[in-house]
This record gives C-alpha cells, sequence and structure tokens, in this order.
C-alpha cells in the first residue's frame, strides 16, 4: 500500500511513524533498515498485534463496507474486506495492499465480508519494502 509519512517520532528508544493516503492514516513502528523521511513516500506493509492473534471478539464483521484506516494516536482502527481465508484471514486494504490477520476464536466471517478491528499503535508494525 502507497503512503507518504507525516510524522516520526522517537519513543522509548522505538521509531514510531504517523502516515496517511486515501483511505486515512495510521501510526505504528516503523521497521526497515533506513531511517524514515517525513514527507517520504513508501510502498508498506502492515502487521497486526505484534503477529499475535487479535481476540475474535474486538473484530465486527460487516456484509457491506468500504477499506478505512483511522488513528487517534494510541489505536489504530482498520476496515478491510475479506480476500481468502487459509487459517489466517487476507484483508484487502486497498488495490495495492494486501494484509494477514490471525484472529483467535473469530466470528463468524465469510470472503467478502468487511472486518473492522482495533490494534494498539504501538503494536501496529510498518513494513516499507521501497522507498517511492
Amino acid at each position: 500500500m502507497n503512503v507518504y509519512l507525516t510524522r516520526i517520532e522517537e519513543v522509548n528508544g522505538i521509531t514510531m511513524v504517523t502516515a496517511e493516503n486515501d483511505l486515512g492514516n495510521v501510526r505504528g513502528v516503523w521497521h526497515y533498515d533506513k531511517a524514515p523521511v517525513k514527507g517520504g513516500k513508501y510502498m508498506v506493509e502492515f502487521n497486526f498485534n505484534n503477529n499475535e492473534p487479535i481476540d475474535g471478539s474486538t473484530v465486527e464483521v460487516l456484509k457491506n463496507g468500504c477499506e478505512n484506516i483511522s488513528t487517534d494516536g494510541k489505536v489504530n482502527v482498520f476496515t478491510a474486506e475479506t480476500e481468502d481465508i487459509d487459517e489466517i484471514y487476507y484483508l484487502r486494504l486497498s488495490a495495492d495492499g494486501l494484509s494477514m490477520l490471525d484472529i483467535k476464536d473469530p466470528p463468524a466471517i465469510n470472503i467478502g465480508d468487511f472486518l473492522r478491528f482495533m490494534v494498539e499503535c504501538v503494536k501496529t508494525g510498518i513494513y516499507p519494502y521501497y522507498e517511492i
């Protein structure tokens, strides 16, 4: 997913970034060898909850919706379409953004459903794979 960085800060030795795109904004932990550049544009992937399963009781299943990301600076809210299910959930955040989510005790979810879930910013990984 393409994003541009609007804020960079060091918090307890961790680089936290805030990124934006047409879907909204997100704040998370920067995972890349190179330091982030404010205003820089990157193709990124996300990981959720430090790659630990999220609690299924916190996942909202929507039959209709649209992809969205938002943050209040402490918690990110993601809304994404379920593209595939294979022990984990493949979520389409945008045409160029596919992420995987592991859910403990998931509710009934079908391909095509939209999932809305929350992840603490410090447990949201932002992994750029190249600068645009």
